[in-house]
């Protein structure tokens, strides 16, 4: 039997989650209504359109949102006479007259019919900003229009490109692929594609990953207290839901751009009933950059994606995923030698979705297998190689209890690492596993007020720690659904049993490899405490004020390569990130632009304690202590900016970005020498030594120069009777700044990020 199923609080969750699972008769003289909302034209589900229930003369109303397979439902209603409104932004308006009687259940399948005067992006991202309100708090509801903001070099848009532009939110650049959210490191970052955790998402051109706007229906980013449903992750969540196949007719989109060209087919394989959506991504800039741009950018990287999707019945649904992503370059090409790094993410995974007509609940089962293989291979350090698998199943119920949603899930899942850093550490293995039960409640107490106390139960068996993790978020609305202001707050408490490991010599973290925390040490601890608010001001401004403090405990802050013939070495440190994020929107019918300012500092100090952990898997682990300094570890940027505007006007479309990061700490060098294992029965004579750094005292106290940028595109789109083609030119880094990637300590230069690079591209799509 796995692990995480073995223990008692495991085998009581489940009992207690079948128990909750089993029929529950709604209370008698009460009527329900339920259904799914669908787009009339390919049967898409339209997770998050508003169902409004109110009497004729418009007095008692309650309403609720589609969930993410368009259903909804809406209990305890009195009987009598009701008018039922679905809307959705982009979509006209349904409209339904009701006669409930006593302990009546109405089921409605509503297709909206998509309205098409009300589809500039711009006014329809406006009218959604009431909704938002309710969860301001380290929250923000992402849809496909707002990804089309940000210029991208290609035609494709791209969820990494959008994210990089939240407050908050910092990445290294536009290569390397990792993304730092509030102070946490990206292995902090909970990546989640259809509920399959994916290890490294992002591409090694940082402007892409393996989310593209047309397979993204909607994506919840959470930079701080997430709710219990979340959990194994100290930092942030971004959970994406991919959109299904076309259910009524063929349809299939093509691009080419310099960077990256793209093909997608959706088949109605049972017509109304079961989809198939395909997609296929490859980058060509390595093989025309020499003779197009003039120099070489040795990258090559692109995905593969298949969803099947099903509507069994009226009640259920079955939809199954799978993943595989691809990415290596030389991320480092110095004098000649090449630094190359390499990765690839395999995923798969599905959920069988049961809403009962019985009574008010929506039941769900999940399971997945993600694994990711990467290696680096510097031209001057050691080869390394690491791979990371997960595996893991979670059940979960959805009680609807009027203005009360009650969600309760059990979950399970185990983990491999096996590494191998290219010292005398030698490869490494480990496994652990996971599980736990969860209580997340979401109640309307009031028009102006939402709360949302949850508790999560985690265990860790190889560890032999239980977590206890409360959650609670609070909304405020002065005014109720028609206010313009909103206050939020949000707390909780995260453990994460998994830690991203790094060379401390490396100036920017080019190669990052997964690891349990270190057997013997409690497991890493975060408190998260935000607050924000988020007011609509005259001349169509909105603007949000944020405010966050992490606290950080038990954090393995681990090194390798360090010495020349040491094992892994680990020292555990404390720490607190806190910052305070703004912005600004300005929404009009043409026009869309927003000014984000980040101001944060993360902070790390360390406890005293050292552990060297040797290869061998029954060598003893060795204690030491070290010193407890105070530093600002490598992802500490303490001014951020991000201005984004897009003109749109007809089948023109003007978009432009200038963003701005202040420099991120590094460790300066004295130099290196050669290091000679005399324990090795080499010959001195022949064998090389290994090169050491020799580091200053003060860590981490130098600082990058600052990194800005200017990406500009303008596109024109074309319509006809069956087809629609997009022409996009533009250019990245327009004005050919010359931005820090990383640094050869041994040779002594630096590596620069991408340079001003244009790019043209179309797109042809069969609607």
């Amino acid at each position: 039997m796995p692990e995480f199923l073995s223990s008692w609080w495991c085998r009581a969750g489940l009992v207690v989650v079948l128990l909750l699972g089993s029929p529950i008769v709604s209370v008698a003289q009460f009527a329900e209504v339920r259904g799914r909302v669908t787009d009339a034209a390919d049967g898409q589900p339209l997770p998050g359109a508003s169902v409004l229930l109110t009497t004729p003369d418009g007095g008692s109303q309650q309403g609720t949102a589609a969930g993410d397979d368009g259903y909804f439902i809406l209990t305890r209603l009195p009987p009598g006479d009701y008018v039922l409104r679905v809307t959705f932004v982009g979509y006209q308006d349904h409209r339904d007259s009701l006669a409930l009687g006593f302990d009546e259940r109405h089921r409605f399948n509503i297709a909206l019919e998509e309205n098409k005067a009300a589809m500039n992006e711009v006014v329809i991202e406006g009218e959604r900003q009431g909704e938002d309100l309710w969860a301001a708090a380290g929250f923000e509801a992402i849809r496909p229009s707002a990804l089309a903001r940000v210029p991208t070099p290609g035609v494709s848009a791209d969820l990494a490109s959008y994210l990089q532009t939240l407050p908050g939110v910092v990445a290294q650049g536009d290569r390397g692929g990792q993304l730092f959210v509030r102070g946490g490191t990206p292995t902090q970052n909970l990546l989640m594609l259809d509920g399959m955790p994916i290890f490294q998402p992002f591409h090694v051109v940082g402007f892409y990953s393996a989310f593209p706007a047309d397979l993204v229906a909607f994506a919840d980013a959470y930079t701080g207290g997430y709710s219990a449903r979340y959990g194994g992750r100290l930092s942030s969540v971004i959970d994406v839901h991919t959109r299904n196949g076309n259910k009524q007719r063929l349809a299939g989109a093509a691009s080419v751009a310099p960077f990256l060209s793209a093909a997608r087919l959706e088949i109605p394989f049972v017509p109304g009933r079961l989809s198939i959506l395909a997609s296929v991504r490859e980058s060509v800039i390595e093989r025309i950059s020499p003779d197009v741009l003039g120099q070489e950018l040795p990258y090559r990287f692109g995905d593969r994606f298949l969803k099947v999707h099903a509507f069994l019945n009226r009640t259920s649904s079955l939809q199954l995923t799978g993943l595989h992503t691809f990415d290596e370059g030389d991320v480092a090409n110095v004098d000649g030698q090449s630094n190359r790094i390499r990765w690839n993410n395999l995923a798969y995974g599905g959920h069988y979705t049961y809403l009962p007509e019985e009574f008010s609940a929506l039941a769900q089962i999940r399971f997945f297998v993600s694994r990711l293989d990467s290696e680096y291979e510097p031209a001057s350090a050691p080869h390394r190689t690491a791979e990371a698998r997960t595996g893991g199943v979670e059940a979960k119920f959805v009680y609807y209890l009027g203005a009360t949603d009650v969600h309760v899930g059990v979950f399970g899942r185990s983990y491999g690492f096996i590494n191998d850093f290219g010292g005398a550490d030698g490869t490494r293995e480990e496994y652990i596993s996971e599980g736990g039960m969860y209580l997340d409640v979401t109640s309307q107490l009031s028009p102006a007020w939402r709360v949302a106390p949850g508790l999560r139960m985690h265990s860790f068996p190889s560890r032999s720690q239980v977590s206890f993790e409360p959650r609670l978020r609070v909304t405020w609305r002065p005014g109720g659904r028609a206010g313009r202001h909103a206050f939020s707050a949000a707390w909780g408490l995260y453990r994460q049993d998994i830690v991203g490991l790094y060379n401390a010599r490396d100036v920017t973290d080019a190669f990052t490899a997964w690891f349990p925390s270190p057997d013997g040490a409690r497991v890493p601890r975060a408190i998260h405490w935000l607050a924000g608010w988020r007011g609509s001001l005259p001349h169509s401004l909105t603007l949000s004020a944020e405010a966050y403090y992490k606290d950080l405990d038990d954090l393995a802050f681990t090194e390798y390569a360090v010495g020349p013939f040491d094992g892994l070495q680990v020292d555990f440190v404390t720490g607190r990130a806190a910052g305070l994020d703004l912005k600004l929107e300005w929404l009009r019918p043409t026009v869309y632009a927003s000014v984000a300012y980040s101001l944060a500092g993360v902070r790390y100090q360390r406890t005293g304690e050292r552990l060297i952990l040797s290869r061998q898997p029954d060598a003893p682990t060795q204690r030491t202590r070290t010193d407890d300094r105070r530093f600002a570890p490598p992802h500490d940027r303490r001014h951020q900016v991000n201005a984004l505007l897009r003109y749109a006007r007809g089948p023109y479309a003007l978009s432009v970005r200038w963003q701005f990061g202040s420099g991120l700490p590094f460790t300066r060098s004295k130099g290196f020498y050669d290091a000679v294992d005399v324990e090795t029965p080499d010959d001195l004579t022949t064998q090389p030594g290994r090169p050491v750094l020799i580091q200053s005292d003060d860590l981490y106290s130098a600082r990058l120069p600052a990194y800005h940028r200017l990406d500009v595109s303008v596109e024109r789109r074309f319509e006809a009777d069956w087809f629609a083609a997009t022409l996009q030119a533009g250019a990245i880094n327009v004005y050919d700044r010359n931005n820090l990637f990383d640094y050869d300590l041994f040779s002594d230069q630096r590596i620069d990020q991408l340079p001003f690079i244009p790019s043209l591209g179309l797109r042809v799509e069969v609607p």
